[in-house]
């Protein structure tokens, strides 16, 4: 069954807003719309009668989420709304914008200005119809013999264009305490009527009384726009006359009447032989236009075409993929901002922020269960000043309590102030799972776990009492993935359910204090990357690979299912096997992903080793040069090249032999530029003994390379990976 999608008009939506049917809800972005000439804009495209795009709403409980009134900072109370309201999600900027424009509605919801949710709100807005006397140029209004040129506007477009009417739209601003007459806080009196008459350019006419209901007096409102509309058309009839009587001329007089009655030659031959009839026959003439000034700008505003999407509360999941659709190359609404809006129903603190907060606090980590080899290398300068003699000296990273996870992994941007996606993404699934499954019952994990609607179903209790534990998981999930696992940032796992898997484990202090545990993992990690077993399916194969692990913890249960994938480790057909990363696959058009790539460096870069062409620099994720290392390519492309040939090119083509998985490995930015000029035979000489035997290019010993030489050093390094690579995953699993 579809959305409910209502043509609506602006009066209507603001009266819901009025009423309190329609919210924001308080995990919508911020009012951006501020620039005087965009909120114009849209003013235009009223006036204009032009489409204005659909408003998304999504229909629930007012105690669902934390909200607002439209264009107000202030939360309101959800024990005084009705039992069901509609939450925007969809159309804030323009809603905030026309609500301002076209009525009080904000003001009234606000007690103070300093209430609003921009200062840019504290602007009016006129349609300045121009004197007779400045009537040059577009007489859009008709002032020039008062006859409106837009008949029956509810049936017929208006032939202008929104950039037409923008000259006419005048915007005045008011602060708190100003005495100006259309200053919210005033009360409406004929002073209002004085200065919408008594501005130079034009007659104004204030369109946030177009909607009286939104008054506190709507009868009031009513008789001000009314009187002041009537009063610009006399002023309008009052210049005509003026200038008719300072004819002195007769044929000009004649000529004046011809021009102002063109339309209606009647009524020109008559007060072209009685001048008396002038005045009476421009009365009513005013009388007419103002009418129709009146329908016409009703019109666009009743009449404006808004399409209004309405979507059910348990269809929340569907909303968002509705405004994300709408959306599209803009931020998005996404169930974080859902998550976060429940949260608020418990807690008043702003929950990103204390997720941050979470991010970057301290931490205690278990040594005992990392790698020799690398928590060796956990060392960071400590520089003390000792009777004014300044000294450095290498401290422990944990022991100081130097080390954060999470930080040292980018999950926090501190100069943009932003958690990162795949962090956030990770939290909701842990959240999720650990929430529905505390006592890690294997087969009560369920795919649905990791969907959006089990997601948003959680409760606010629930979401706010587990926050800081699946935090210190996802932290000491990462610590994993760092310490054993060769990643540097959070965006470098390519599987991120894999964050999520290992954070679940992690949720039992006992099972991450456990060195088996981290042993047994890092053997599920690297079977699966090597094996292939993420390229299809994920979530199937996450929820599998969870109960398979909880059923391990939990029962004993053997670790077969981590060895079947043994056998597969550089093996999987067509995603790891050797004619596919030897290349000989290209004329199916098969040849591997470049993940492959990335996996080959990190698995090395978990074991460190020594630098390909300095001896004296060690690479590891805690080396200092960590963060200036670049995938290389081993046997150098220029080897290959032919003449007609680029470098870039052959960078580009994945078929290239050169560019197979097997001949990449991590090397620093330093020397990845100090030997990009070199010939092949100086290139050579310069990788150490060390390197070519712990990166396994022994066979790497000559300049004479071609294609056949590449595919055979190639074959020899793929041979000896795949047995380190399978050798190490079983004795993490003695």
């Amino acid at each position: 069954m579809s959305e409910p999608k209502t043509t609506m008009n602006l009066q209507e939506i603001i009266n819901e807003i009025e009423a309190g049917d329609v919210l924001l809800p308080d995990f919508q972005r911020k009012f951006v719309w501020t620039e005087e000439e965009r909120q114009k804009k849209i003013v235009a495209s009223i006036l204009t009668k032009m489409p204005i795009g659909s408003i998304l709403l999504l229909e629930s409980d007012p105690s669902d989420y934390s909200s607002k009134v439209i264009g107000c900072k202030t939360i309101i109370n959800a024990n005084k709304l009705k039992n069901t309201v509609e939450f925007l999600l969809d159309g804030q900027q323009r809603i905030t914008v026309l609500t301002n424009v076209f009525s009080n509605v904000i003001h009234n919801n606000c007690n103070k200005v300093s209430d609003l949710v921009s200062p840019t709100l504290k602007r009016r807005f006129f349609l300045c119809i121009p004197k007779w006397k400045n009537r040059e140029g577009s007489d859009l209004f008709g002032v020039q013999n008062l006859n409106f040129p837009y008949k029956d506007p509810d049936s017929k477009d208006p032939d202008f264009l929104s950039g037409e009417i923008m000259p006419f739209i005048v915007c005045e601003t008011f602060t708190a305490g100003d005495q100006m007459p259309y200053n919210p806080a005033m009360d409406l009196s004929t002073a209002l009527d004085e200065y919408c008459l008594s501005n130079e350019e034009g007659y104004l006419l204030p369109l946030f009384l177009m909607t009286p209901s939104s008054e506190k007096n709507p009868s009031l409102a009513k008789l001000r726009l009314n009187t002041i509309r009537k009063n610009i058309a006399e002023k309008i009839t009052q210049e005509i006359e003026n200038h008719f009587e300072s004819l002195t001329d007769s044929a000009k007089k004649q000529a004046f009447i011809d021009e102002l009655f063109i339309d209606d030659k009647k009524m020109c031959e008559a007060v072209k032989k009685d001048y008396t009839l002038l005045g009476k026959k421009l009365s009513e003439r005013a009388e007419v236009w103002e009418g129709e000034i009146k329908e016409y700008l009703d019109s666009c505003v009743k009449n404006i075409v808004l399409n209004k999407i309405v979507v059910s509360a348990e269809k929340r999941a569907r909303a968002i993929d509705i405004y994300e659709n709408l959306n599209i190359g803009g931020v998005c609404l996404n169930i974080f901002d859902l998550i976060m809006a429940k949260v608020a129903k418990v807690d008043n603190a702003p929950y990103y922020e204390r997720l941050i907060g979470f991010i970057k606090s301290e931490k205690e980590y278990t040594k005992s269960v990392i790698p020799d080899t690398v928590a060796s290398l956990m060392k960071h300068k400590v520089t003390s000043e000792i009777d004014g003699v300044m000294t450095a000296k290498e401290v422990d990273m944990l022991e100081d309590k130097y080390y954060n996870a999470s930080l040292f992994t980018k999950c926090y941007n501190e100069d943009k102030n932003e958690i990162n996606p795949k962090f956030i993404d990770a939290f909701l699934n842990t959240l999720s799972l650990y929430t529905y499954n505390p006592s890690y019952k294997p087969d009560e994990y369920k795919v649905d776990h990791i969907k959006r609607n089990k997601i948003l179903e959680l409760t606010p209790e629930d979401i706010h009492s587990n926050t800081e534990k699946i935090c210190c998981a996802i932290d000491r999930a990462l610590f994993f993935f760092q310490t054993r696992c060769g990643i540097r940032s959070i965006n470098e796992l390519n599987y991120s359910l894999m964050i999520s898997l290992v954070a679940t484990v992690f949720t039992n202090d006992s099972w991450y204090a456990d060195i088996n545990v981290h042993k047994k993992l890092e053997a599920w990690y690297w079977s699966s990357l090597f094996s292939g077993n993420y390229d299809r399916d994920q979530n199937t194969i996450f929820i599998q690979d969870l109960q398979s692990v909880m059923d391990m913890l939990t029962n004993t249960a053997d670790i077969g299912w981590i060895s079947k994938n043994i056998d597969y480790i550089l093996d999987a057909q067509n995603f790891s096997d050797e004619s596919l990363l030897l290349m000989e696959k290209v004329q199916e058009e098969r040849y591997p992903k470049r993940v492959l790539r990335i996996f080959m460096c990190q698995y090395l870069l978990a074991k460190t080793y020594a630098d390909m062409f300095d001896p004296k620099i060690t690479i590891s994720v805690f080396s200092n040069v960590a963060n200036a290392l670049e995938a290389h390519h081993i046997i150098p492309l220029g080897s290959v090249k032919k003449m007609d040939e680029s470098t870039e090119a052959l960078r580009k083509d994945d078929k290239n032999i050169c560019n197979s998985p097997i001949n990449f490995v991590y090397i620093t930015k330093k020397s990845n530029d100090e030997i990009s000029d070199d010939t092949l035979d100086v290139y050579i000489t310069k990788i150490t003994d060390e390197a070519k035997s712990t990166l396994s290019i022994q066979s790497y010993t000559t300049s004479n390379i071609d294609e056949d030489n590449t595919k055979q050093i190639l074959k020899q390094r793929y041979t000896a990976l795949k047995g380190d690579i399978k050798t190490h995953v079983r004795q993490l699993l003695q």
